[in-house]
C-alpha cells in the first residue's frame, strides 16, 4: 500500500462523506496555514491587524449583515489610501503565500493593493506600492503583490514589486477587473525571493528578486481615485502558508 496519496486536483467528499465525519486519525500539517474568514463581531486591531485609516471618511470594518468579510470603504478624500495589514511573520526562508477573495464595487474610481510588505501600514496618499498619476511607484521598502490603480489603466490587474527599496517592478496581467467583480487573488514567494502570481488559480505573473530577505506582513491597501468619492473594497478571507521554522 502506498504511504503516499499526490493530488493533482481536489479532494471531494460527497454521499455519506459529505456529512458525517469523514477523517480518522490526527493531522498535522508540515506547513503552517491558516485563514481568517472575517467572521467575528469585530476586526480585532489589537492582536491581529494594524488597521490605518488615512483619509477623509475612511472605514473599514467586518462586514456582517448575513455575510463574512472585511468592507473597506475609501472616503471622500481623492488620493488618500487606508491600510490593514498583520504582523511581520513572513520570511522568504519560510516560502510564504497568501491569498484573499476580493470584491471591487467601482474600479474606475478606486485603488487596491493586496500582497507582502515590510511595513504594515504607510502615511497616505502613499501606498505600500501604487501608481499615483500613471507611475508605478513604491513607499515600501520590500513589497510584492496585485495593484490594481485606476490611474494605472483604468480597471488592469498588475503584478509589482520593489526590493530593497530599489525601482518597482510591474507586469500587466492582461486582466481587466470589472465593476463589482470578485477575484481570488495568491501571492507566493519562494527562499529567493522571486514572486509568484495566481488569479483564480491561474498563474497569470512571476517577478525575479520580487523582495530582499526581510520580515513580511500581508497587507490590504484602498483608497479614492479619480474624486469619485466613497468607494468599497471587500475581502472574503485571509489564508496564510509557509514552511514552519
Amino acid at each position: 500500500m502506498s504511504q503516499r496519496v499526490k493530488v493533482q486536483r481536489e479532494l471531494v467528499f460527497n454521499a455519506q462523506a459529505g456529512i458525517d465525519q469523514n477523517i480518522e486519525g490526527d493531522m498535522m500539517p508540515k506547513r503552517m496555514n491558516s485563514i481568517d474568514w472575517f467572521d467575528q463581531t469585530a476586526l480585532d486591531t489589537t492582536n491581529d491587524y494594524t488597521q490605518t485609516l488615512g483619509g477623509t471618511s475612511d472605514a473599514g470594518a467586518l462586514v456582517a449583515g448575513g455575510e463574512q468579510g472585511f468592507k473597506g470603504t475609501t472616503g471622500t478624500g481623492d488620493n488618500e489610501i487606508s491600510f490593514l495589514g498583520t504582523a511581520l511573520i513572513f520570511d522568504i526562508t519560510q516560502s510564504p503565500a497568501i491569498e484573499s477573495k476580493i470584491e471591487i464595487t467601482d474600479v474606475s474610481g478606486t485603488v487596491m493593493f493586496f500582497g507582502f510588505s515590510d511595513a504594515n501600514t504607510e502615511t497616505t496618499p502613499a501606498g505600500t506600492i501604487d501608481a499615483d498619476g500613471g507611475t508605478v511607484t513604491a513607499v515600501a521598502t520590500d513589497a510584492a503583490g496585485f495593484l490594481c490603480d485606476a490611474d494605472l489603466g483604468t480597471s488592469s490587474l498588475y503584478c509589482v514589486s520593489v526590493n530593497a527599496g530599489g525601482t518597482a517592478q510591474s507586469l500587466d496581467t492582461g486582466l481587466d477587473w470589472l465593476d463589482t467583480e470578485s477575484k481570488r487573488l495568491r501571492v507566493k514567494l519562494d527562499a529567493s525571493g522571486n514572486a509568484y502570481f495566481y488569479v483564480d488559480g491561474v498563474q497569470e505573473g512571476y517577478l525575479a528578486s520580487a523582495v530582499a530577505d526581510v520580515p513580511l506582513c500581508a497587507i490590504y491597501n484602498y483608497g479614492t481615485r479619480a474624486n469619485d468619492g466613497a468607494n468599497i473594497v471587500e475581502a472574503r478571507y485571509l489564508a496564510k502558508w509557509q514552511d514552519i521554522p
